[in-house]
């Protein structure tokens, strides 16, 4: 499954919505391919967003869902928009590990490979 979300820090009940999407195609025994665009691509900062704070009541928080099991065995790639995050001043040594600068081809390339596209 392709996960698409444009959800940023500043919007914390949103922004664990496509994590939880993700953990629940994880569940299932089904890869994963996360794409960040717009205000997401801060979450692919550690220099922007603390991860262990966004969540909504109820729910764990990004951190969580990204360490837990189904999710990190069934998570294939995270890419975070270049130019999205360029214009958000983000750079090459701000990103998460494991996250990678990407563009429109990667979005492209993720949905071929990928049955079904959720965004957020």
């Amino acid at each position: 499954m392709q996960v698409i979300t444009t959800i940023g820090p500043e919007n914390t009940t949103k922004t664990v919505l496509p994590f939880i999407a993700a953990r629940g195609a994880a569940s299932r025994d089904t890869d994963v391919d996360m794409f960040l665009m717009q205000a997401s691509t801060y979450l692919g900062s550690h220099q922007h967003s603390n991860l262990d704070e966004l969540h909504s009541p109820g729910l764990p928080s990004v951190e969580e869902v990204l360490n837990c099991d189904p999710v990190s065995e069934h998570l294939n790639e995270v890419i975070v928009c270049k130019p999205c995050a360029t214009a958000r001043g983000i750079t090459p040594d701000d990103l998460r590990p494991g996250f990678e600068f990407g563009g429109h081809g990667d979005l492209a390339r993720q949905a071929e490979q990928n049955e079904s596209t959720t965004t957020f």
